[in-house]
């Protein structure tokens, strides 16, 4: 059978895919340093966001198909179609945000995901009630799968282990063109052939243009739904020193008690390094990395953790991702209203100095009164 493709819902299925995997990507990293029902409620609601947007793609994209016979699918396959989908993409999370980010536990969320794209699809593939027979080349099914699992993984290494804010929109568009990727690849081995005996089976009461414009609102009201959830909260008003003592006191709850060394691991050793030979500290997701002047060190305390554990007349924060030791500061340089610290060591990394932290600084090394 001749099979064709309307342009217009194949452009909605990928944008649906796209929109699906950025809101489920930027929930599922909020999970990192979670535990408990929120963490619990936020897996839930990321695996849902992204199942749905894999189900909704493929469901938009069949309807794209065109084919010189009636279509119909079985609601029980179908459902259990999107099932999986929700399943294996809560697996796939699950795995990339149980602990740090490694190669083997990435390539093991890349793997859930691709199988749980492919599964979907080839079970929504069996849902398909029409007067033909599909049939499949085997090369092609392999490489739709390949397809899945290769932008799966690499998704998963742009959503959890980013060291620029690019990395977290690229990650939504990679697992969309994944999502999309693995069913057009698909769709390509399959072979649609007629039959000699002939059901008679009822056309949609929906257009399939009005079908799609009815599944993809119903998706775009999920994906809303999650990048609501996962918006940063809104920062609490820094106080001073000075003014955060008393508060404490007069609410009857002691300081936080400083840190004497910090935990940190490398080569899966813990490492309990001194506070006078940090250098500096930078954020890695919900993670930090400990820089001493000769190497650094995975830390799973977070950022704003370790700001309010650390002594604030030795460490200060200087930039949103990035605590420095002043004892380690060798020289200072102005960029107009922002600047750079140089540090001690060989491996220490130049760090970049805010607007809002510049007067701070230049305070702190005498560079002003």
């Amino acid at each position: 059978m001749i099979v064709t493709y309307d342009p217009l819902l194949v452009s909605l299925s990928i944008a649906i895919a796209i929109l699906g995997s950025f809101a489920g990507l930027q929930l599922a990293r909020k999970l990192v340093g979670e535990s408990g029902a929120l963490r619990k409620a936020m897996l839930s609601g990321a695996a849902v966001t992204i199942g749905a947007g894999i189900w909704s793609m493929h469901f938009v994209g069949m309807l794209a198909v065109s084919l010189p016979v009636t279509i119909n699918y079985d609601i029980l396959l179908t459902l259990v179609s999107a099932l999986l989908a929700i399943l294996m993409t809560g697996l796939g999370i699950t795995i990339a945000s149980y602990g740090p980010p490694s190669p083997k536990r990435l390539a093991g969320a890349g793997l859930a995901m691709g199988l749980g794209i492919s599964t979907m699809h080839y079970v929504g593939m069996a849902a398909v009630r029409a007067n033909c027979v599909i049939d499949y080349q085997s090369g092609l099914v392999a490489a739709s799968v390949l397809v899945g699992i290769a932008a799966s993984t690499l998704a998963m290494w742009l959503a959890f282990s980013p060291k620029a804010p690019w990395q977290t929109f690229a990650a939504g568009i990679v697992m969309g063109l994944a999502i999309s990727g693995m069913h057009y690849t698909a769709m390509a081995a399959a072979s649609f052939l007629p039959v000699e005996v002939l059901f008679d089976y009822a056309a949609p009461a929906l257009s399939a243009h009005l079908l799609a414009i009815v599944v993809a609102l119903a998706a775009f009201l999920i994906f809303g739904l999650a990048l609501l959830i996962a918006l940063p909260d809104r920062p609490k008003a820094p106080q001073s020193a000075q003014s955060a003592a008393p508060a404490e006191a007069a609410a009857g709850e002691p300081a936080p008690e400083r840190l004497s060394r910090l935990p940190v691991e490398r080569n899966k050793t813990t490492i309990l390094l001194e506070l006078d030979e940090i250098v500096s500290i930078q954020a890695d997701a919900h993670y930090t990395r400990i820089y001493d002047g000769r190497e650094s060190y995975f830390c799973s305390y977070a950022l704003s953790e370790l700001e309010a554990l650390l002594d604030p007349a030795q460490f200060l924060r200087v930039h949103r991702s990035h605590i420095i030791n002043l004892k380690h500061a060798k020289a200072f340089e102005r960029r107009k209203e922002q600047g750079l610290l140089r540090l001690s060591g060989a491996a220490a990394p130049s760090v970049p100095v805010s607007r809002r932290n510049v007067g701070k600084l230049e305070t702190a090394l005498g560079l002003r009164a």
